[in-house]
């Protein structure tokens, strides 16, 4: 026990500043070392990492965020609604619900979902005998013709056949016949590569097409002129070249238009292609450029001297 020293209770009391003296070292050392921590650049920086992290001024944003996002969730329900009814076949409902949608909806991906679904529905309502806004009925007389008929209303004798399941030529007076209610318009924007057709103001199918390279498709207010099956294409190098021909760009069919006070602007028109990469770009020598089965439709649907109108 010879190394353990134990103090008397009288030596603590005989030099009380022995031991003063280090107490007063360690408070020192201990406040300082407070004072440091609380004072010290990484204290300063993790709090204006939080306080940036949190501002003030984003809170607001969150909420109004959270209150623009609240009409989107609710037309989206409207686009899985519209979805619902189109899988149960009940079109005309399908078709009100996604006209609600391209209306109000600010997202363009899904307005643009819904324009595509809208097209295929409301196509095949106005090929159909289920009356809607975009046909009217119309009474056979005497003397009329198929022919006639789509002459007189700006339309054309293959529609009033499909929408009306007429096989051959043979009508009969007093008959009733559904008919476009207007007269087609195609509206084109070079910059979406999109082609409208229009009824009566309304967009009743949207295609995607392909357009001129390098801005050669012109633009204005033109009407097409000679509508053609299965075209030979006459190639600006001149010659011939034959439908069926692989060289042949025109596809299945072809559409010409021109404006009557721009006569200089000739050879442009409406075509097909198979190339279905070709689509969606600038891919053409001016002319716009659709799918084989696209303009087939187009084909169908619009007379000559239908309006095409061209923008930017």
């Amino acid at each position: 026990m010879a190394d353990i020293y134990v103090r008397s209770y009288d030596d603590w009391g005989k030099k009380p500043l022995r031991f003063l003296l280090p107490v007063l070292i360690v408070a020192a050392l201990v406040g300082g070392g407070i004072w440091w921590w609380l004072e010290r650049p990484e204290a300063a920086e993790d709090s204006g990492v939080e306080e940036t992290a949190v501002p003030s001024a984003v809170q607001p944003q969150a909420s109004s965020s959270a209150v623009s996002t609240a009409p989107s969730a609710d037309i989206q329900q409207t686009f899985d609604r519209a979805q619902s009814q189109l899988a149960a076949g009940n079109l005309t409902e399908a078709s009100a619900l996604l006209n609600e949608v391209v209306e109000k909806s600010t997202d363009s991906g899904l307005k643009s979902s819904a324009l595509r679904m809208q097209g295929r529905v409301n196509m095949e309502l106005f090929l159909s005998d289920v009356p809607t806004p975009e046909k009217k009925s119309y009474v056979i007389q005497p003397g009329d013709s198929l022919d006639r008929i789509a002459r007189r209303n700006d339309t054309t004798v293959a529609l009033i056949r499909e929408m009306n399941n007429i096989s051959g030529t043979l009508i009969y007076p007093g008959a009733r016949l559904m008919l476009p209610v207007a007269p087609f318009e195609v509206h084109v924007d070079k910059s979406s590569r999109q082609l409208d057709l229009v009824l009566n103001g309304k967009v009743l199918k949207r295609y995607s097409v392909g357009v001129g390279q390098y801005g050669k498709t012109p633009v204005g207010s033109f009407q097409t002129v000679v509508h053609q099956e299965n075209p030979d294409w006459t190639p600006p190098s001149g010659g011939i070249i034959p439908f069926g021909d692989p060289r042949n760009v025109l596809g299945t069919r072809w559409m010409s238009f021109e404006d009557p006070v721009r006569p200089e602007l000739k050879g442009f028109g409406i075509h097909g292609t198979s190339q279905r990469d070709s689509i969606g770009g600038e891919t053409s020598n001016g002319c716009i450029r659709m799918l084989n089965e696209d303009v087939e439709q187009m084909f169908m649907l619009i007379p000559r001297g239908t309006k095409v109108v061209i923008q930017e």
